[in-house]
């Protein structure tokens, strides 16, 4: 629960945020971020998928 707590503390805390100066307007600017998010949720799927295996696979076991 501490992990998790410190982990959060740090991706929402002011510091994470664009700072003055952080180029918006540069037109590699959305593309960039897409990218970023379609990283982030490709992380997660994978991270799912995972999940969904092994208890998969451990219920299979436990039948066997």
């Amino acid at each position: 629960m501490r992990t998790k707590l410190i982990a959060l503390a740090a991706l929402v805390s002011s510091s994470a945020f664009a700072h003055p100066g952080h180029d918006h307007s540069h037109w590699l600017s959305d593309p960039i971020h897409v990218l970023t998010v379609v990283a982030i949720l490709g992380v997660a799927a994978v991270g799912v998928f995972l999940s969904v295996k092994n208890k998969f696979s451990q219920s299979n076991k436990k039948e066997d």
